[in-house]
């Protein structure tokens, strides 16, 4: 009985940065949970080869290219997801990056364009699907946060602030939505293995890093899958307004030096 209460049968699903890494991650754990999934990203090719595993999966996929930073485009991904299910269920707001410089090498434009991306797409793509949640009366929403919204991080000010707002936007959201039934919740990622991550960081570098984790490996996007299908399904339908720490006991009390 509890089991069945993780399964997303027939539910709709918005997963924005889909392309690959944790994005694709949480579209295909989403999809295998029975979700039909809309895959959002700039880029045609990395989309349409999540859709085809989403496919595979016998769930329903879209492929949709957008700019989530831009709310036209945000809306035409909305409205052809309507078009296509006639509901939404779920966004998981996934799009994020960062440009490590130290404090006193960031622009004024370098500064707002990683707020942008990290925390404006927050706003364009949850704005943009509550008016259908909120005629549902129900609804979840996802934000993918980072551990260096939670603790100060040296060279990223920018990104760690903006993931500071996405997490402190989760509360306030999800108290404002609770009385609609749509929950509002977080996930701060740890290091994630992804190519991204392997490419950018020397082997002595990530050494170090997973030196500071409780548990010795990094995460994979099938870790931070897990627990959104968690956070999308009625196992979590009296959980609202947290943000979960997926980061390999990064910041267990023993582990800190």
């Amino acid at each position: 009985m509890i089991l069945s209460k993780f399964q997303l049968t027939d539910r709709v699903a918005i997963v924005t940065g889909a392309g690959k890494g944790i994005g694709k991650g949480i579209a295909l754990g989403l999809a295998e949970a029975g979700a039909h999934v809309v895959v959002v990203a700039r880029t045609v090719e990395h989309i349409e080869a999540t859709a085809t595993e989403v496919r595979a999966l016998s769930r329903k996929a879209l492929a949709l290219p957008a700019d989530v930073r831009n709310a036209e485009q945000v809306q035409n991904v909305v409205q052809k997801t309507i078009a296509e299910f006639g509901r939404i269920d779920i966004l998981v707001n996934n799009v994020g990056g960062g440009m490590p410089a130290s404090f006193m090498e960031i622009s004024e434009n370098r500064w707002d364009a990683v707020l942008r991306v990290n925390l404006k797409s927050c706003f364009i793509c949850t704005q943009a699907v509550l008016k259908t949640m909120m005629a549902q009366k129900s609804g979840a929403i996802i934000n993918i946060a980072s551990g260096a919204g939670l603790v100060g991080t040296p060279r990223q000010t920018a990104y760690g602030a903006a993931k500071a707002a996405v997490i402190n936007l989760t509360g306030s959201l999800a108290s404002e939505l609770a009385p609609l039934n749509i929950r509002v919740n977080c996930i701060a990622s740890g290091p994630i293995a992804t190519g991204g991550l392997e490419e950018a960081m020397p082997e002595t570098a990530k050494a170090e890093l997973i030196s500071h984790l409780a548990i010795k490996r990094f995460g994979t996007p099938q870790d931070i899958a897990a627990a959104a299908i968690f956070l999308a399904s009625d196992a979590s339908e009296w959980v609202t307004g947290k943000t979960f720490e997926i980061d390999g006991g990064y910041r267990c009390p023993h582990m800190q030096v």
